[in-house]
């Protein structure tokens, strides 16, 4: 199966497993969401799964290259239109927190990913066999370049580190997440530009 091309009906197939695995995930947790769940979810037996995709680990591979996938095809044009850092970092805040509302199951499949997969090797999410398409273009809209960018260019403070303001911007979008899995009402979009007004002001340069 994975040794030749596959057909067109084989390929519909692996992204109906896939849709149904990150819907799974995202509303029963990483562990609750059993090959044996994907496969009622999906109305194929459980043995179709494994055709298709071997293992459970492999089946996650391909959750997160799919994430990965829409992640940057919403991200990565409006980031590589702005030349400057600071319009980068604008155009990621905006750009993830508009991937919260679209891809909302996608976002909390990959946290639960994230949070509790461990492969029979002992694999974590970051030792994945992705695509590595999408790992390079998950680097391009990456927020440590973009702060390394703006240290360098001398549109961000010179003392600012790259590491800590990256954490702080991927744990606010993370709170909204959160918020927003309690809270129906919550305007996502208005945090949003808070988060750019506010990382804006923390990290230019005086």
């Amino acid at each position: 199966m994975r040794s030749r091309e596959r057909t067109f009906t084989e390929s519909a197939r692996r992204r109906q497993i896939v849709d149904c695995a990150i819907d799974a995930m995202a509303e029963l947790g990483y562990a609750q969401a059993s090959v044996r769940k994907i496969a009622e979810r999906a109305g194929v037996a459980m043995s179709v799964v494994l055709y298709h995709f071997g293992s459970k680990d492999e089946l996650v591979a391909a959750i997160v290259s799919e994430c990965y996938r829409s992640v940057i095809e919403i991200m990565l044009p409006t980031i590589e239109a702005d030349n400057s850092a600071q319009g980068k970092l604008a155009a990621h805040i905006r750009g993830h927190i508009s991937y919260l509302e679209s891809h909302r199951s996608h976002q909390l499949a990959i946290t639960e990913i994230a949070s509790n997969h461990r492969g029979r090797d002992g694999r974590r999410l970051a030792d994945l066999d992705i695509d590595p398409t999408h790992l390079a273009d998950l680097a391009k809209v990456d927020l440590e370049p973009i702060f390394r960018l703006g240290v360098a260019s001398g549109e961000f403070r010179p003392d600012l580190s790259p590491d800590a303001m990256a954490l702080a911007v991927r744990s606010a979008i993370g709170g909204a997440l959160l918020r927003s899995t309690t809270d129906p009402d919550f305007d996502v979009r208005a945090y949003g530009e808070d988060l750019v007004l506010a990382f804006h002001l923390a990290s230019r340069a005086s």
